[in-house]
């Protein structure tokens, strides 16, 4: 088993994933770095995006990231999580092909293996559990963005 299969193994959204599996979407990650306070932008607020090119999902490594939203003026914005290693971000644009929803800034240094859009659809497609597993998370997702909201009103 090589590094990258044993991390996925690791990672709450692989951990119900056949070896053979894993051994496939391993085969198709790259390792990316991006320095502390790197901005990989919520492309759906601009015209152009240095990271349109690079639709998938990031799984950190090693290092630290928050996730951030701004209102449409840009006069606030508001931290909807700070992610470590294992954790992984981009999902909801894998899944409805849109812009990324919002912004992720690296925090330190930080590595994340980066895999392609579809490679991840194609194996969601043949490992159903991997949606099994992604579904609570965007819940708890839509639930914390409901409380913030209400805390708004």
């Amino acid at each position: 088993m090589n590094e990258k299969q044993e991390f996925l193994g690791k990672i709450d959204l692989f951990k119900k994933v056949t070896p053979k599996a894993l051994e496939g979407l391993a085969a198709e990650m790259n390792l990316v770095y991006f320095p502390d306070g790197h901005l990989i932008r919520d492309s759906s607020r601009s015209e152009t995006s240095d990271d349109a090119d690079l639709e998938g999902l990031y799984i950190i490594k090693s290092g630290a990231a928050k996730v951030t939203t701004s209102s449409e003026r840009g006069e606030i914005e508001a931290v909807i999580a700070i992610l470590r290693e294992g954790n992984w971000f981009r999902e909801i644009s894998l899944i409805d092909g849109l812009p990324p929803s919002a912004n992720v800034t690296s925090m330190s240094t930080m590595e994340c293996f980066f895999l392609p859009r579809r490679a991840f659809l194609e194996a969601l497609g043949e490992n159903p559990e991997i949606a099994g597993s992604m579904l609570p998370r965007l819940g708890n997702r839509v639930r914390s963005a409901d409380r913030w909201i209400s805390q708004l009103l």
